[in-house]
């Protein structure tokens, strides 16, 4: 029988709230106000005796937005705020619930939390800045992460213990899904990299002069790429060469080896290059995206079913926390029942 930690769910288990909006020290609010239109008003919902005001919500609003990058119509802006009230409304119930039932964070747990977050970012500084670019200060951060922290410790308790998933239970959804755990046709093989730009100039060079010289880099890559394959085909062997030769860091002191790779997730012109050899050949000069290789194939694997013990811990965890978040839901919903929630604005 399946018996998880409480840190399993927990990531599930918590709602989303303002540290969402500070993950990603390079993406500034910035630029105009797209919510301008949407007569968002200045309280958006009040929940018991305790108002939502809408600062944070067109703040995450226009992040969204931008995010995802297309024309939305006046309905499509309304359902995503409305999304987000929604969870604003969810948490504030649960921050109420916690308080209620004495179920608060101490002020060292709480700065803990914002230190190990602070590590996300490569300075204080940084970190002060990401606060400015978004319009948050750190107390109000700070009541974020009580907030979640309060949160995840009551659903923790809604569901520790309360969700047991048998044997009998994984193994019936693999047989009943079974097709869903079929593998796609894979491949094993190894390559020489040289990207069209050394990945040093990337790093140190002005974008404006790697433009103006990007032709010249790109001949270069050529030369090199060519060099190495006349070699290749000269009869030197690939593994050395692959260590002396290839950009890729990840494969090069392996002697180019890529292991295993499935049909359809590499470069479509990679797997063009590989489903015309045989294993042992070697492919001429192949350019991708990325750069040029030189491909050889080692070995193939055919489309197969994956054994039950390989994923049998992934399907517990998945009807695990498919049952742990049907319990969530409840719990949510008897919150909502007994508080007094006014909703102020609805979508077009």
């Amino acid at each position: 029988m399946f018996k998880p930690s409480g840190r399993i769910f927990g990531f599930v288990l918590l709602v989303n709230l303002i540290l969402s909006a500070l993950v990603g020290a390079a993406e500034p609010l910035g630029g105009e106000d797209l919510t301008g239109d949407m007569n968002i008003p200045g309280v958006v919902a009040k929940v018991n005796s305790t108002e939502l005001r809408s600062d944070y919500i067109r703040f995450r609003l226009n992040l969204d937005i931008r995010r995802i990058g297309q024309n939305l119509t006046a309905q499509q802006k309304g359902k995503l705020a409305e999304a987000i009230i929604e969870k604003e409304i969810v948490r504030e119930l649960m921050y109420q619930e916690g308080q209620a039932r004495g179920s608060g964070v101490s002020p060292e747990t709480v700065e803990k939390e914002l230190q190990e977050f602070k590590k996300s970012y490569g300075s204080e500084t940084d970190f002060r800045q990401a606060l400015k670019d978004r319009g948050i200060s750190e107390d109000e951060l700070k009541k974020g992460i009580e907030v979640d922290l309060i949160a995840k410790n009551l659903l923790d308790e809604r569901v520790k213990g309360k969700v047991h998933i048998t044997n009998t239970q994984v193994r019936n959804f693999y047989d009943d899904k079974k097709e869903s755990f079929k593998r796609p046709e894979s491949f094993r093989a190894r390559h020489i990299f040289v990207a069209y730009v050394p990945f040093d100039v990337v790093q140190n060079t002005p974008p404006e002069e790697m433009k103006e010289k990007a032709g010249e880099y790109r001949a270069a890559s050529r030369k090199k790429i060519d060099e190495v394959y006349g070699k290749v085909k000269s009869g030197g062997n690939f593994e050395d060469l692959a260590k002396q030769y290839s950009e890729d860091e990840g494969s090069a002191g392996k002697g180019g080896d890529l292991d295993f790779m499935y049909k359809g997730v590499f470069d479509p012109m990679f797997d063009k290059a590989v489903a015309g050899l045989k294993v042992g050949e070697i492919s001429d000069i192949v350019e991708t995206e990325f750069g040029y290789h030189i491909i050889q194939l080692m070995e193939t694997k055919p489309s197969d079913y994956a054994p039950f013990a390989e994923v049998e811990e992934s399907i517990q965890k998945h009807l695990f926390m498919t049952e742990a978040q049907k319990l969530v839901g409840r719990y949510i919903e008897s919150l909502r029942k007994k508080a007094d929630i006014i909703v102020y604005y609805r979508g077009q």
